[in-house]
């Protein structure tokens, strides 16, 4: 079973040669034209993808802070063994 990606550029290069035979049954004289504007097309479409991308950025996570509590507390654990008093602090900080 193709993935989505897959399945996506297998149309898009179905589409590619459906556009190719599409130019090639045109005049000899409008073929040139005919290319430079499929080509234009095709780069609008990717500026106008990657400018909507830009105004949507992910949101990025903020840390929890009983997330970086529990890791003061490890850490302090760990070092209260080799260095009492700074483990210690880290503990009660944590």
């Amino acid at each position: 079973m193709a993935s989505d990606q897959q399945k996506r550029e297998q149309e898009i290069e179905r589409l590619a040669r459906e556009i190719g035979s599409l130019i090639r049954e045109a005049d000899p004289e409008k073929q040139e034209e005919l290319r430079e504007a499929a080509t234009a097309l095709m780069r609008e479409e990717a500026h106008q993808t990657q400018n909507q991308e830009a105004e949507h950025p992910e949101r990025r996570r903020a840390m929890n802070p009983m997330a970086a509590g529990i890791g003061l507390v490890v850490i302090g654990a760990g070092l209260a063994f080799i260095m009492p008093p700074v483990g210690l602090v880290l503990i009660v900080v944590g």
